[in-house]
């Protein structure tokens, strides 16, 4: 295993490429599979962090009965509405399947999960997904709680997926990690353990995992671990992770490989956040106000 500390320096090293005289389509397009009855700040939080990080045509697919709730926030994507079946008002269900999948084929990436809801129709919708899904995708929250280690391993396309899992969706989902892994409080140089362990199972699954804690640690498919240190706690916020997979997927979006992706999404979303706290303090601090100050970074 190889561990590298990488700062807010490395950002600029990272940035993808803008096509000057290009159209939107030219700067990526991404679908968001996001969004249940109760749960419409997710989606929304993660649409509009990607549409501050430069993609150029963003599709947000989510249930039919939110749209309305959804168009009252956000102006700028082009809404997909999933038909709802009468037993599962308000989630996503397997009747949309392949309806998301055709949608897909015009996609450069795919994000999935924040605020599906953990419904049996949804869950299995997830699976059929992301096991058919030709395009490079974000699979956070909900998504990840629809998984298992052997889904992963046995069904999905290897070097295809980011999963983003904070440190009970891991345990949840992924396995147990070693005792007392968040009690470094941030310091890089004592998170070894727990870098191995996502180091190990970016390389068996051949998959990239951003595991969020604290540094976040970012495993890929050779086995080197990129670390990124988190100590803002204005950050362990709600709708924080949203935010994180809208970055990524408008990176994917635009052409970055999985692996760069992953580590300029993290980069880019701790930097706001840095610069969030020091305008608003920790306290008040929201995730929104994190997605106002991403213009700040790409400079």
């Amino acid at each position: 295993m190889v561990l590298e500390v990488c700062t807010e320096n490395k950002i600029q090293d990272l940035l993808p490429q803008r096509n000057e005289s290009g159209d939107k389509r030219t700067q990526g397009t991404a679908l968001v599979v996001a969004g249940s009855a109760n749960m419409t700040g997710a989606p929304a939080l993660c649409t509009m962090a990607a549409l501050r990080s430069g993609v150029g045509l963003l599709t947000l697919a989510s249930p039919k009965s939110i749209i309305p709730i959804l168009q009252a926030r956000l102006l700028e994507p082009v809404f997909f509405p999933l038909e709802e079946d009468a037993a599962f008002s308000g989630v996503l269900s397997r009747k949309n399947i392949a309806a998301i999948l055709k949608n897909l084929e015009y996609q450069n990436a795919l994000a999935i999960g924040p605020g599906l809801g953990t419904a049996a129709t949804t869950q299995n919708a997830i699976r059929d997904i992301l096991t058919a899904a030709e395009k490079p995708a974000v699979v956070d929250a909900d998504a990840i709680n629809a998984l298992d280690l052997d889904f992963v391993r046995n069904e999905l396309k290897p070097s295809h997926f980011i999963f983003t899992p904070h440190l009970r969706e891991w345990e949840r989902n992924f396995g147990q990690l070693p005792a007392g892994c968040n009690a470094f409080a941030g310091k890089v140089t004592e998170a070894t353990d727990l870098a191995k362990v996502v180091s190990e199972m970016a390389q068996e699954m051949q998959q990239v995992f951003v595991l969020k804690a604290s540094p976040i640690l970012i495993g890929t498919p050779s086995g080197k671990v990129y670390a990124v240190e988190a100590k803002n706690s204005g950050m362990a916020k709600g709708g924080s992770g949203d935010v994180l997979t809208g970055i990524i997927v408008a990176l994917l979006a635009q052409g970055l490989s999985l692996e760069n992706a992953a580590l300029l999404g993290v980069l880019l979303h701790q930097k706001a956040g840095r610069i969030t706290r020091e305008e608003l303090g920790a306290f008040s601090m929201l995730p929104s106000d994190v997605i106002s100050n991403l213009y700040k970074v790409f400079s």
